[in-house]
């Protein structure tokens, strides 16, 4: 048994509907002796269209400060930065692993889903584990 990796662990087995606002999905993750987070997540697309997730960071348990995890564009004179989500390409249901890396600096993770259209019927993540792992 490889001791760098956590058992699974459920955070969200009833649908969580799509909006077009990021809203959580399921509680924070505590992340303290990991580096990196697998999230498993069971899409439903409905007449969604454009579904998202991402990870917010946070440096306490239960604070209301969230921060974005950014991505860097390098340019010639400067690095811009910008949030950061995951959007799948296809919209059509399936099951979809994503890792997120926090490189050990990240104590707590909030997930959140948001969407670029809903449609009639609103598209949900059905269920979501994730497991965590020391690399």
């Amino acid at each position: 048994m490889n001791r760098n990796y956590e058992t699974r662990e459920v955070v969200k087995s009833t649908a969580q509907a799509f909006t077009t606002s990021w809203v959580d999905i399921g509680g924070e993750i505590e992340m303290r002796g990991y580096n990196t987070l697998a999230v498993w997540a069971t899409l439903d697309i409905n007449n969604t269209n454009n579904p998202r997730i991402r990870a917010l960071a946070k440096l306490d348990s239960a604070g209301t400060k969230e921060y974005n995890i950014v991505i860097k564009s390098v340019g010639a004179s400067d690095v811009k930065i910008e949030s950061n989500y995951i959007e799948w390409n296809v919209d059509a249901d399936m099951e979809t692993l994503i890792q997120f890396e926090t490189d050990g600096l990240i104590p707590y993770i909030q997930l959140q889903i948001q969407c670029g259209t809903v449609g009639v019927a609103a598209g949900q993540i059905d269920y979501l584990e994730i497991t965590k792992a020391w690399k």
